[in-house]
């Protein structure tokens, strides 16, 4: 068996009032974790763009049951915080009430830059993602292995869809998130990359044309990490569970590795059409796993089933070889059964919104989360 490849995960999640809609509350929850836990504990719980979102780091692993259990460790503070500050945390995409048309940024500079510059766009922004990182050997490496995940990254977001609601009423998206994202400039497919150097000239030139704040900036779906020695996919939803968060795990880990073993073949990765690219990236968005999607390199239109079958052939060997191909599986026969996180909110709310964010919301119990 070869040696794993690290895994990483980072979760966005929405803090909403007991009425379900969006509440500033970040400060509060991050100040009950520098109190209830241990420093190293409380360190891995984040502010991020808004300050009705927090954001929860999981440690590095090599095995998705550690993984597994570091998640639902992390989801499980999270709910009893929440609990203790009268807020619900809700693991979804998108946030299906906003009772505002703004929602409060965080008070760093930084994001108040950000704000400054993207105004309504980023000032109405609840989007929450699930960010995947695996290891990579060096800055050229990771950018070879995105061009290799590029037709990929469409059924990454089929798969984890989970915000089909926004305002208050179904928008008809899977992903309404990756259909918010693609307002800002820079959004969607990566662009093809030669070297590293390439890919920091493109990003230098994104920066200076003033359309991104910085060069740790961009709204790509994958990107070479500039924090960590990875590979970052940030195609998919906030997961609705952790065995949905871990089934992105498993497949972009084995995306990676597929990738990382193409090149040491000398096979680099296809060239798309950007066109068909943005397409593909619609209509996973559009229509999650229930309806058609784009094969960005023969250009037609295909099931979105089948492209996650496509998927699933590219990476067999390298699950085989990590030792996923039982996990995976698993995750895959509960995702039939189950359908997408999208697919269990419409379900769930045909008895109401009230009933579908109490469904979806953390806790404590054994029916910690909808199945």
């Amino acid at each position: 068996m070869q040696q794993r490849r690290t895994v990483g995960f980072e979760e966005e999640f929405l803090l909403l009032d007991v009425g379900g809609v969006p509440v500033v509350g970040v400060d509060t929850v991050i100040d009950w974790m520098h109190t209830n836990l241990e420093p190293d504990e409380s360190k891995r719980f984040k502010p991020e763009l808004q300050r009705v979102q927090i954001e929860s780091v999981s440690l590095v692993h090599t095995t998705m049951q550690t993984l597994r259990t570091d998640l639902s460790t992390a989801r499980a503070k999270l709910a009893t915080a929440g609990r203790d500050c009268e807020l619900l945390v809700l693991p979804i995409g998108y946030a299906p009430v906003c009772a505002t048309p703004h929602c409060g940024g965080t008070e760093d500079s930084r994001y108040a830059r950000i704000h400054n510059r993207y105004r309504e766009m980023a000032q109405t922004y609840t989007a929450c993602g699930a960010h995947v990182h695996i290891g990579v050997d060096g800055d050229d490496q990771a950018v070879a292995v995105v061009n290799h995940l590029r037709p990929w990254l469409p059924t990454l977001i089929a798969v984890g869809a989970n915000s089909p609601f926004h305002d208050g009423h179904d928008s008809g998206y899977s992903s309404w998130r990756i259909a918010e994202l693609s307002r800002f400039p820079g959004s969607g497919l990566p662009p093809y990359a030669r070297s590293a150097d390439d890919y920091e000239n493109r990003v230098a030139t994104l920066v200076e044309s003033g359309v991104l704040i910085d060069a740790h900036m961009s709204f790509w779906l994958a990107r070479p990490s500039d924090v960590y020695p990875t590979v970052e996919v940030r195609a998919a939803d906030t997961a609705a569970t952790v065995d949905d968060a871990v089934l992105q795990a498993v497949l972009t880990r084995g995306l990676v590795q597929t990738a990382i073993t193409k090149l040491e073949a000398g096979i680099e990765g296809p060239h798309i059409d950007h066109q068909v690219g943005a397409a593909a990236v619609w209509a996973a968005a559009r229509h999650g796993l229930t309806g058609p999607a784009i094969d960005t390199v023969e250009e037609v239109q295909v099931p979105a089933l089948r492209m996650l079958g496509n998927l699933i052939d590219w990476i067999a060997d390298e699950l085989e070889e990590a030792g996923d191909t039982a996990v995976a599986w698993r995750l895959l026969t509960a995702l039939e059964h189950h359908g997408t996180g999208a697919a269990r909110q419409r379900i769930v709310a045909r008895l109401g919104l009230k009933e579908l964010i109490e469904s979806f919301r953390l806790t404590n119990g054994p029916c910690a989360q909808f199945h």
